[in-house]
C-alpha cells in the first residue's frame, strides 16, 4: 500500500507538472526557419539603425564646418597702417598679436620633460647633468614668464 500510495503521488505531481508547462512549444523544421528569418530581420533593421546614426553624424559634422568657414575668426587682426601727410611710411613700433597658446603648451611641456629628466639625474647622482638640466630648464621657465607676461600686457592693452 505503501507503493501505490508513492505511485500515485508521483502521478499527481507529474500531471500539475505537465499542466503548469508552456504551451505548445515547437521545435521542428519551420519553426527553425521562422525564428532565423526573425533574427535577420532584427539584424536588417539594426544595421539600418546604425546607418541612419552614423549618417545623421556625417550630416552634422559637414554642416559644422561649413557653418564654421562662415565665422570669422577670434584672433584675427586687421592692421591698417596709418599714412602720413606725405606718404611716407610711419615708424611707430605695432603691437602684433598672435596667439600663444601652442608656445605655451610646447614651453609647458618641454619643462615638464625636464623635470622628469631632472628627477632621474638626481637618483642616478649625476651633479654635471643635474647642473646642466637646471641651467635649461631655468632658461626655459623665463621664456615661459615672459610670454604669459606679454598674454597679460596684450590682454590690458
Amino acid at each position: 500500500m505503501d507503493a501505490d500510495t508513492t505511485d500515485n503521488e508521483l502521478i499527481a505531481r507529474l500531471r500539475r507538472l505537465d499542466a503548469s508547462a508552456a504551451p505548445g512549444v515547437s521545435f521542428g523544421y519551420d519553426t527553425m526557419l521562422d525564428r532565423h528569418s526573425a533574427s535577420q530581420a532584427r539584424a536588417r533593421r539594426r544595421l539600418a539603425y546604425a546607418r541612419g546614426t552614423a549618417s545623421a553624424l556625417v550630416v552634422a559634422l559637414v554642416a559644422a564646418s561649413v557653418w564654421r568657414f562662415d565665422q570669422p575668426l577670434d584672433g584675427e587682426v586687421v592692421v591698417n597702417e596709418p599714412v602720413s601727410e606725405d606718404n611716407s611710411q610711419t615708424s611707430q613700433p605695432r603691437i602684433v598679436r598672435a596667439d600663444t597658446y601652442l608656445a605655451v603648451a610646447a614651453l609647458e611641456d618641454h619643462i615638464a620633460t625636464l623635470d622628469d629628466a631632472l628627477n632621474v639625474a638626481r637618483l642616478r647622482g649625476g651633479s654635471a647633468e643635474v647642473a646642466r638640466l637646471e641651467r635649461t630648464r631655468a632658461e626655459l621657465f623665463d621664456s615661459y614668464t615672459q610670454v604669459r607676461y606679454a598674454q597679460l600686457v596684450s590682454a590690458n592693452f
